[in-house]
């Protein structure tokens, strides 16, 4: 006989069944409370700032979006929908999307969101005031976002991580979004804590750590004559992901000490007294990793405060200010520095050019070192960094030695708009202290593709409107020009100027290239082969850059930075109309 059919083999059976399926659901629990996500971060998703650990912002599986498919992008959903009054702040970051959920932070009104694919709220953390400094007034690139979140996030199978304005790292539960551990480098505890200390990079996950790059920001400090100027600065580290634990910390150039006597410098703003030095700022750049080499690739901020000169060396300025820097992945020990823009020391009581020594001021590197290859010589690959300036150069450099391979011209002229003489033909963008390439410049493999900042006056007393704005196209080994998108001037009611491009650049492999204009509020999506534009839609106040993920394209809004100031801020899914895959999707697994 079946023992299905005998009533007492079916209630031991029934009563078998019962406890497995209830252990199950004990098991499941438990899975959620420790952290582990189903499914995991695969190529269609876009889980960090860049997209990847070799810094590309492009998406190789996403081939959905063409040309002949992006000019039919429709507004999906955007959060908080029309109409809603919450206060969602502004969003600076490039937003991460993995399995259709969106992952970003503000920078005003102090949050960080995830909303599942059909753009409902999954959750939200509002993270603690911490340790805060307040900063002078003034300074026209100043920034101030409080407890915020600039940067983007880093999502990963278990957990969300995201550093602060306040100096404080995050990490997150993916699921539900509870805090599993946080670090403030403001406070004692953290190795050669500093008062001043910010994130503004955003995090990879490199042999096993998460890693990513901060420090002291005074470039407002000096502002105040009081303040004893300076002793901070920047700094790449490796975390632990399940702990917080500091696993290395390298901190850019020596340590600052005071000075035998304090050091005055004028310049056609005046004059400032140093007592500390040399500071060298925050890391503003996200890092890349070569798995192959493990080491480590990042660029570096300007001085805030200068070196003491001796009688062997006068210079006020050491070779890790506007600097690319290698180092090693497992021990944070040093294996290069390659100096790309000399003689920077530069804070807000500073002009943004010096006409002594004929030399641009606070062009740092905040582009991500780029890691693809090329053929060498003897036609082997040979693997190369691609990383723009903010003196307005793209440079190529070796990996392995950090020696500079080539540029794209750079201007050495007087800050005299018109240019006298004329602009090089390739020259991507002016130098200047919100201008040049800034950060986002994005790669295939084959081509580069660079943002660009004309705002020359910006180095001047009296700074006018930005000049221009453009993207451009060059050949991987940046010997020729395939195209350059050049943004219309603006004519509006309170301004006449140019329209930057500073947001980050996404790159599919579908053959698109989206981006975001600053002035003109525009999503821009142009033929990665050609340059033609094949979509440009009003989102509104902007500088995120865009993320591309399974069909969609994903931006941020609003603003605290310069130009235009928007306090609240949207997150807005672009995508082609009818069912896609997000769609399905639904309200999602997680």
């Amino acid at each position: 006989m079946n023992s299905i059919d005998h009533p007492q083999s079916w209630h031991i059976h029934r009563s078998v069944l019962l406890l497995a399926v209830i252990s199950l659901v004990f098991i499941g629990l438990a899975t959620k409370a420790a952290g582990q996500t189903v499914p995991p971060v695969v190529d269609a998703d876009w889980e960090s700032y860049n997209n990847g650990v070799e810094g590309w912002r492009y998406n190789a599986d996403e081939k959905t979006l063409t040309p002949k498919s992006a000019p039919q992008l429709v507004e999906k959903w955007r959060f908080p929908a029309e109409g809603v009054t919450a206060e969602v702040g502004v969003i600076h970051g490039t937003p991460a999307v993995v399995n259709g959920h969106v992952y970003f932070g503000t920078g005003s009104f102090p949050a960080f969101y995830k909303l599942k694919p059909n753009g409902q709220l999954a959750w939200v953390f509002r993270p603690g005031v911490g340790a805060t400094v307040e900063l002078p007034k003034g300074g026209l690139n100043r920034i101030n976002a409080g407890a915020g979140f600039l940067a983007s996030p880093l999502v990963t199978d278990k957990a969300v991580y995201i550093g602060s304005n306040a100096g404080v790292f995050y990490a997150l539960d993916r699921l539900t979004g509870r805090e599993l551990w946080k670090v403030d480098t403001r406070a004692p505890g953290f190795p050669n804590h500093h008062h001043a200390n910010l994130f503004n990079a955003s995090a990879i996950l490199a042999d096993g750590k998460v890693i990513v790059g901060g420090g002291g920001y005074e470039h407002a400090h000096p502002i105040d004559p009081n303040y004893p100027c300076c002793q901070g600065r920047g700094f790449v580290v490796a975390f632990n992901p399940d702990d917080g634990e500091v696993v290395w910390k390298y901190e850019v150039g020596e340590k600052p000490r005071q000075f035998s006597k304090p050091i005055t410098i004028d310049d056609v703003k005046g004059s400032r007294t140093y007592h500390y030095g040399p500071s060298t700022s925050s890391v503003w750049c996200t890092p890349s990793f070569d798995a192959a080499t493990g080491t480590i690739f990042f660029g570096t901020d300007v001085h805030n405060s200068p070196r003491e000169p001796t009688e062997d060396d006068p210079r006020l300025y050491t070779k890790y200010s506007a600097a690319v820097v290698a180092v090693d992945v497992k021990t944070g020990a040093e294996k290069w520095v390659t100096q790309l823009n000399k003689n920077d020391v530069f804070n807000h009581t500073m002009a943004g050019y010096d006409p002594a020594s004929a030399a641009y001021k606070d062009c740092s590197i905040g582009d991500t070192p780029k890691i693809y290859t090329l053929p060498a010589p003897d036609g082997s690959p040979a693997t190369v960094l691609g990383v723009g300036c903010k003196n307005g150069g793209f440079y190529l450099l070796g990996s392995g030695d950090g020696r500079i391979l080539g540029n794209t011209p750079v201007y050495k002229g007087k800050p005299k708009y018109p240019l006298d003489p004329k602009r090089h033909p390739r020259m991507i963008a002016l130098p200047s202290t919100i201008g040049g390439i800034q950060t986002g410049c994005a790669t295939n493999g084959k081509r580069v593709f660079t943002n660009g900042i004309d705002w020359l006056t910006s180095t001047t007393t009296t700074p006018g409107w930005p000049e221009a704005g453009r993207v451009v196209c060059l050949s991987a080994n940046l010997a020729e020009e395939h195209w350059r998108h050049e943004r219309p001037r603006v004519r509006v009611p309170g301004y006449d100027g140019g329209d930057p491009i500073a947001s980050g650049i996404a790159v599919n492999a579908g053959g698109i290239a989206c981006f975001t204009s600053t002035v003109s509020e525009r999503l821009v999506v142009v033929d990665a082969m050609t340059g033609k534009m094949v979509k440009d839609v009003h989102v509104g106040t902007v500088w995120s850059g865009p993320s591309i993920s399974r069909g969609r394209i994903y931006v941020g809004t609003g603003s605290m930075l310069f130009l235009k100031k928007q306090l609240k801020g949207s997150l807005i899914s672009f995508g082609l109309p009818g069912e896609d895959e997000v769609d399905r999707m639904g309200a999602g697994t997680e």
